[in-house]
């Protein structure tokens, strides 16, 4: 009975929608690159494998960046993790954002700090903190660093606004006062417990700095990979810093969608085509999906060793 149960909670009907929304995105995005494939075969392009090898330490570079930087939350919390464990509690727990739901990648990272001694309420309000930097820094980055006409005409002013709400709100909840105060009431109704110790407001600015930083680290590996199927100038690098980082932040408020995935790749696929042909922008789309996971799949791999 309780098999039959935990069989009907996995196919759930927010689980089955998440699906179909995932399957149709997909679908329209592989269909489109084969009614365009005659522009693809024939456009100019060939694999230049040297981008590529640069283009994957750049990209395990992005990741070390962020491991490092949630070391820096938690020691502005004066919880001190060394670089080793740090690294094993992020890269393992990275995983979970493939599945349903977003909760797991946080429960993972909560879990697997509790096992190296660092405590559940500071392990769940860095998290958090995480989560919501590096989605205020890349919509930041889309804003300000970016701030291309050409790519915010292709989005629609409904999402602009969207966008913008969301970093100032992001901005807002930062704020210790409010920060501190949604985490604790969310703690004091899930575990009873409450956070003692509250960062200062110039730490966290610091640290969106920083996020501001990793965003464009991103953006580099993602240069090099780009280049290394097609050339894109190197003038055009911050608007390919900004496509990724934006698709990125769209793809982590899916709701329904597992580690963004089809939402992410739809976006891309729109801002890319500011710098090369339509059907070229979702076959980069998509191959990059699969970059970005061959490598988070390596940095598991690496830190289950450690």
């Amino acid at each position: 009975m309780s098999q039959h149960k935990g069989l009907m909670d996995k196919i759930s009907p927010k689980n089955v929608i998440s699906f179909l929304v995932i399957i149709l995105i997909l679908f329209y995005l592989l269909h489109f690159l084969y009614e365009n494939w005659i522009e693809v075969s024939t456009f100019d392009f060939q694999l230049k494998y040297h981008y590529l090898l640069i283009s994957l330490p750049v990209l395990f570079g992005f990741f070390l960046l962020r491991v490092y930087c949630w070391r820096m939350i938690l020691e502005k919390m004066d919880i001190f993790l060394s670089m080793r464990k740090s690294m094993k509690i992020s890269f393992v727990s990275m995983m979970g954002r493939y599945l349903p739901g977003k909760v797991w990648l946080i429960m993972g990272k909560v879990y697997l700090s509790g096992k190296e001694g660092v405590p559940r309420v500071e392990a769940f309000a860095s998290v958090v903190m995480e989560i919501v930097l590096e989605i205020v820094a890349s919509i930041f980055f889309f804003f300000f660093f970016l701030f291309s006409f050409t790519e915010q005409s292709l989005l629609s002013h409904k999402v602009i606004y969207f966008l913008g709400v969301i970093m100032v709100v992001g901005l807002v909840f930062l704020h210790p006062k409010v920060f501190y105060r949604i985490i604790n009431f969310i703690l004091l109704r899930w575990k009873n417990e409450e956070i003692k110790t509250c960062m200062r407001y110039r730490d966290i600015i610091q640290l969106f700095a920083v996020y501001n930083l990793i965003v464009l680290f991103q953006g580099i590996a993602f240069y090099f990979f780009v280049n290394a199927i097609c050339y894109v100038s190197l003038n055009n690098i911050l608007g390919l810093t900004g496509s990724l980082a934006i698709a990125g932040a769209l793809g982590t408020l899916s709701v329904f969608s597992p580690s963004g995935l089809g939402v992410r790749e739809g976006i891309l696929a729109l801002l890319l085509t500011n710098y090369v042909i339509s059907p070229m922008a979702v076959l980069i789309s998509l191959l990059a999906r699969i970059w970005i996971t061959l490598g988070e799949i390596i940095c598991a791999l690496f830190a289950w060793r450690l």
